[in-house]
């Protein structure tokens, strides 16, 4: 059946039975697309670990070093101490 044959025949349906048909139809292509979405989201171990290197480093400052975790702590507390004054 075509198209255009599936559209002709649904236009000769009463208002209820086009009701249900779109429901269950939108109910079909959720369930698909929540499986498209699965299958494309399911990465392996040699992807994420080339995503993860790729990522190394973004976050560096030419020049500067990273924080000691010390320092980082010390900033934390002075910022949340000028927001709660």
């Amino acid at each position: 059946m075509t198209q255009q044959q599936i559209i002709k025949e649904f236009q000769k349906y009463p208002l209820v039975t086009k009701s249900v048909v779109i429901k269950k139809l939108q109910k079909i292509y959720d369930e698909n697309l929540v499986e498209a979405v699965t299958e494309n989201l399911e990465l392996s171990v040699a992807e994420r670990l080339s995503i993860v290197e790729s990522l190394a480093g973004i976050g560096a400052v030419p020049g500067k070093l990273a924080p000691t975790d010390e320092e980082a702590k010390e900033d934390y507390y002075n910022y949340l101490a000028e927001k709660y004054k």
